[in-house]
């Protein structure tokens, strides 16, 4: 039983221990409720200006939110049965296919993914927050140009200050405050359907695109990028799913949750921006509400819930995996990982290379429809390791640092490094053949499918790999 493990030969980050099936406390209700907050945040309405960006109709923006998220979704239900099952956590999980010192490699490159996505969250939350403010304070007489424009120039010192009450949020476990941020994502998306609803009775002038058809490379690259989106949270969903109950309402809860408030919440948010962004010509939900929302108290109180909806994904999601490093690679205590992966999120969010709406959706697509050439192979690797190779894990073996554990002779699984390199090579042969290949910042990156050809080439790879040695 998981309270019987005692960690051999090192001393253990208390964070990092399994939790006791005794302990466990939530369920379908509480774990749905966990991911619809955790998923609506103002970058996943950003989905919706993107497809129209690229050129795609209604349809295949949802087609592509429903294939894209239920693919990750799959994978997440993979990667968090061993969660249900032992209580670990995504560190942990990663010993038994990296080997024990190998594991922070794969919490590295996935803390990574998660920094830069705190930045993100951190942006888009402050720069609503500035605009609500700007807007009560009555700046410029409230004239949203204005409002806009000083906005997007001053977001800086907001970041900031959103960073810093992150920060204490997570460390000191405020259950009011996160109780509260978790309502304000479902309330934003409640906000969103209204406000589309009042749009499209105005007959305002409509200019989404015709549609690209099916499995061009514009609607591959939006596979991507709606892919991508959930692919980070597969990885580490072990996070959050070894608070389950570890029984069969875990398992219907890892079933349930991801369904509803992963998967068809991707699809509403992403059909209501590209509807809103069709109706006004703006490309951020803060934009949006700003200057079309009709009245003081629906521009307050859109701005309100825009700027509070991504304190959940971060507490949630994204900070826990950027401490997640700290803890595991350099022994930090939990609160002083927090900290330090503030001061990080504050460096990472875009404020210096943003000045107007675009910009954001701009960058958000850059970034969404590239990391899947780092995250689809160590999901294959995970997955293939526990369902092919081994079945099971020996629980005390996890926590064991030596020769009786997960070593492999030096702390590191040779096979799963090499299945990593040989993936990201052949990532790059495939996408180059495909003409898949994009150039962000005079780096070459394979886009479209590469998190789906990771998955599958590692997932075989490693299999061989470890029946022939």
């Amino acid at each position: 039983m998981p309270e019987d493990v005692k960690p051999v030969g090192y001393v253990e980050n208390e964070s990092l221990l399994p939790i006791p099936s005794d302990k466990r406390l939530y369920g379908i209700g509480t774990f749905t409720w966990m991911m619809f907050s955790m998923n609506v945040c103002i970058p996943l309405f950003f989905l919706g200006s993107i497809g129209l960006q690229l050129g795609l109709s209604v349809t295949e923006v949802a087609l592509g939110a429903l294939l894209g998220n239920l693919a990750t979704t799959v994978i997440l239900f993979l990667n968090g049965l061993p969660g249900v099952k032992y209580g670990i956590p995504y560190p942990v999980q990663l010993r038994p296919s990296w080997g024990f010192k190998g594991s922070k490699i794969p919490v590295v490159l996935r803390g990574i993914v998660g920094a830069g996505w705190y930045g993100i969250e951190a942006y888009s939350g402050s720069l609503a927050i500035l605009m609500v403010a700007l807007y009560i304070l009555g700046y410029a007489g409230r004239d949203p140009v204005a409002i806009a424009s000083a906005a997007f120039r001053y977001v800086v010192f907001v970041v900031a200050l959103y960073v810093a009450f992150a920060t204490i949020v997570t460390a000191k476990g405020l259950g009011m405050i996160a109780r509260v941020v978790n309502v304000t994502g479902p309330l934003l998306l409640v906000y969103f359907i209204w406000l589309t609803l009042q749009l499209s009775t105005q007959q305002i002038p409509e200019t989404g695109g015709g549609g690209a058809g099916l499995f061009p490379r514009s609607f591959a690259l939006y596979l991507a990028i709606q892919t991508n989106f959930w692919a980070t949270m597969s990885l580490n969903i072990s996070d959050l799913s070894r608070g389950l109950y570890a029984d069969k309402r875990g398992l219907r809860a890892l079933i349930i949750g991801p369904l509803t408030g992963i998967v068809l919440t991707a699809v509403v948010a992403s059909i209501l921006g590209y509807y809103l962004t069709m109706y006004t010509g703006y490309s951020t939900p803060q934009e949006i509400i700003l200057y079309t929302a009709p009245g003081v108290i629906a521009i307050v109180l859109g701005q309100v819930f825009a700027s509070l909806a991504p304190f959940s994904t971060d507490i949630t999601a994204n900070i826990p995996a950027l401490v997640n490093i700290l803890t595991s690679c350099f022994k930090m205590k939990w609160r002083s990982a927090v900290v330090i992966a503030g001061f990080i999120g504050f460096l990472l969010a875009p404020w210096w290379a943003v000045e107007k709406g675009p910009d954001i959706i701009n960058y958000v697509s850059a970034f969404t429809s590239n990391y899947g050439l780092i995250l689809g192979p160590i999901a294959g690797i995970m997955i293939a390791d526990y369902y092919l190779v081994r079945g099971n894990y020996d629980l005390r073996k996890l926590y064991m640092n030596g020769p009786e554990g997960y070593w492999y002779g030096d702390g590191y699984n040779k096979a799963a490094i090499l299945t990593y390199v040989m993936s990201i090579i052949i990532i790059y042969a495939i996408s180059y053949v495909m003409g898949d290949i994009t150039i962000v910042g005079g780096v070459p990156f394979p886009t479209s499918l590469s998190w789906y050809i990771g998955v599958v080439v590692a997932t075989l790879l490693y299999f061989a790999i470890t029946r022939k040695h």
